[in-house]
């Protein structure tokens, strides 16, 4: 059943039938449609967030290039999500902690510090390594990575 089907369904109930729909269902669904509008977002369009981003332990797959967090960025535990998006800028602290990310990409600037405990990343690479890995795709990372 589709997102916007649900969230009608208990618009409805809540509004029309008097039932206590507890608050955590709708911000649950608001999430699901939020992260279906990233996934599905078309590369080629800049897609601006304007504050912080806390999508931890979501199940999404795929962020949308050219995109822009004004904020901090908290990935921490999104398994499924094995690439990031190239000219991603996080305007705070980026947070990658415990996923499958593997490498870098293209263009990425992180405002603050870089978190990275629990990747293939910090497995495989010492923080210069990393840092080497931004510049010279272009990116900055104006603190520190944090293992």
């Amino acid at each position: 059943m589709k997102t916007e089907t649900i969230e009608k369904i208990l618009n409805f109930l809540d509004a029309k039938e008097g039932k206590e729909i507890p608050r955590k269902w709708f911000e649950s669904i608001k999430r699901l449609k939020f992260i279906n509008d990233l996934e599905n977002h078309p590369d080629g369009n800049q897609y601006r967030y304007e504050g912080h981003l806390f999508l931890y332990d979501s199940n999404i797959k795929k962020l949308p290039n050219d995109l822009y967090v004004d904020g901090l960025f908290d990935l921490d535990g999104c398994k499924r999500l094995t690439k990031l998006p190239d000219n991603l800028y996080v305007g705070g602290y980026f947070s990658i902690q415990e996923t499958n990310i593997t490498k870098l990409p293209d263009n990425l600037y992180v405002g603050n510090d870089l978190h990275i405990y629990g990747t293939p990343l910090a497995d495989k690479y010492t923080d210069e390594e990393i840092r080497e890995m931004i510049t010279s795709k272009g990116g900055t990372l104006i603190g520190k990575i944090i293992r």
